[in-house]
This record gives structure tokens, sequence and C-alpha cells, in this order.
């Protein structure tokens, strides 16, 4: 990860967490965005019941919350590079069974296979080196699911944007995964998202 791009993505999620504490506005979501997006994974997704499930950038762990919520029964690990929002994550789930851990995948092996792997919205801050950092952290996230890799982004066809925002051209990222990932591959696009489910087949790890 580039040294400055680390920087500052700690750096706006520490001010975003003391100005909006415990709310969707800390991660950057609205409790409506946040929410919508949950739900389309799981229909992306299906029935994940008894899967391993890693978060990547899970945050403050809104999405085993939404889990809980729905009775979804999973073994759950959550990781961010930002320690402090970690650590309430564990203060929220201290009773639960979820793992949530402070790791930076650059610097240390997450040293597990999990059935499934999410991303959702990590790569939609624009810092530096954004954009080897996603392609480079998929390839890396992929190499520890067992059965499929989901992420969503910001679409570039959004007409309206943001500068403070990176957003995702779709024919680039497929071709870049179709050829440096994996051929098995689906891409959902609506007015303002990119899913993109990234699956392992009869491939071995």
């Amino acid at each position: 990860m580039d040294p400055l791009g680390k920087k500052e993505l700690i750096t706006f999620y520490d001010m975003h967490l003391k100005n909006f504490g415990d709310r969707p506005q800390a991660v950057r979501w609205t409790r409506e965005g946040q929410i919508r997006r949950y739900e389309k994974f799981l229909e992306i997704i299906g029935n994940c019941n008894d899967k391993s499930i890693l978060d990547f950038g899970c945050g403050k762990g809104d999405f085993y919350g939404f889990l809980n919520e729905k009775n979804i029964s999973v073994s759950y690990c959550g990781i961010d590079i930002n320690e402090n929002l970690i650590s309430l994550a564990n203060k929220k789930y201290k009773d639960t069974q979820a793992k949530f851990i402070a790791i930076d995948i650059d610097e240390t092996e997450i040293g597990k296979i999990f059935d499934i792997v999410i991303a959702c919205g990590v790569f939609n801050l624009r810092i530096a080196g954004i954009e080897e950092l996603l392609k480079q952290t998929l390839k890396k996230l992929f190499s520890i699911c067992k059965e499929s890799l989901h992420a969503c982004f910001l679409t570039d066809y959004i007409p309206y944007k943001d500068v403070e925002l990176f957003y995702v051209k779709p024919g680039e990222i497929l071709d870049f995964v179709i050829k440096e990932i994996s051929e098995d591959v689906v891409l959902r696009h609506n007015k303002e998202d990119i899913y993109l489910s990234i699956y392992r087949g009869k491939e071995t790890l």
C-alpha cells in the first residue's frame, strides 16, 4: 500500500469516527445506503448460513450487526487497517463469536482460508495509489477464498462526481479480473454501484 495512501485512509476515518461515533457516517455511509448494499450482497451470495466469512475493511463491524439482525449464523472475521474502528467493533460485539482484527494485509499474512470474502465500499475513497491498491488487493483476497469473493465499488457512470471519492470503470475492472484473476466472474451494475463477484468454481487453492 502506498504509504501516503495509508496515512490518508487512517486519518480520514479517524476524523469521521471522532465526528460521528457509532453511526454509518463514521465510515462514510448513510444508513439507507449501507443497508441497501448489504441487502444486495446477501441477494448475490445466497444462503451463507454456517459459512466462514472474511469481511475485508469491516470498519466498526456493521455488516456483522446486519447479519445478526437477520439471524444469519456465520463464522465471521472482520479485518481493517484502522485500529480505532476495530476497537469499537470489539467493544460492540464482545459477547459474540465474531473476531475483529486490526491488520494491514500488505504487511501481515492472514494465514487462513475463508468460504466467502467480501469487500463492501472499501475502495470508495480516493487516496494515493488507489488504482493499483484495488487490483493487488483483489488478487490477495481471491487467494484466500474457497468459494467466492464479492466486492462493490462506485461506478464511473455516475454523472455528478465527488472529488473525494474514487469511481471504477466497469469495463476496465472486468477486463482486469478476467485476465489476472479468474474468468469465472459476474459484474452487476446499477446507477451508483458495481457489484463484482469472482468465483473459484472447481479450481484448487
